[in-house]
């Protein structure tokens, strides 16, 4: 499978120990969950509650994620490269593939939950789930350029950009509520 071939070829390239981790770590699976939990927190009404938006949060993205595990599961079954890809092993590289769909909502989700329990202020979890999407494609956009050995005003820039495309989701929900 292509997936498993692309780790197995990742544990052999060159770079730094960083450089590596930052490509097994840093996946547009990643990248797409941060956008799509920043803007399904987004849209969220004002009067809704911190719990209603974690909730509705969270079942979209398990969706997504399943959607997502899904079809690699699908397109990767079969024959691939003259050699027979089982379903099993299908599926195993699918939750692997899939996982950054996860791990982008899991600390937005959490500032939610400690809104919803009346630990943080709900206004001020929910702001913080809206700025942490923002930070962490600042810290991706950054991350990729670091990884080409930009110097670091192109590396800023690269994290200004990509943090620019969570926060204009923000203005988006601004104009529309």
């Amino acid at each position: 499978m292509a997936d498993d071939t692309d780790r197995a070829l990742a544990r052999h390239e060159p770079g730094t120990r960083w450089q590596r981790f930052r490509r097994a770590i840093v996946t547009p699976e990643l990248i797409y969950g941060t956008i799509v939990s920043s803007a399904v927190i987004a849209v969220a009404a004002d009067d809704d509650s911190d719990l209603k938006v974690f909730l509705v949060t969270l079942v979209t993205m398990i969706v997504f994620w399943a959607a997502h595990v899904f079809a690699t599961t699908v397109a990767n079954h079969g024959m691939r490269e003259g050699r027979v890809i089982g379903i099993r092993e299908a599926f195993g590289g699918a939750l692997r593939h899939s996982n950054g769909l996860i791990y982008a909502t899991a600390v937005p989700l959490v500032f939610l939950i400690l809104g919803a329990l009346n630990v943080v202020d709900e206004d001020t979890a929910y702001n913080i789930a809206l700025l942490v999407g923002v930070l962490l494609l600042g810290v991706l956009g950054w991350l990729a350029f670091a990884d080409r050995g930009s110097p670091w005003p192109i590396r800023m820039l690269g994290a200004l950009g990509t943090a620019l495309f969570g926060f204009v989701i923000i203005v988006f929900k601004a104009l529309l509520h």
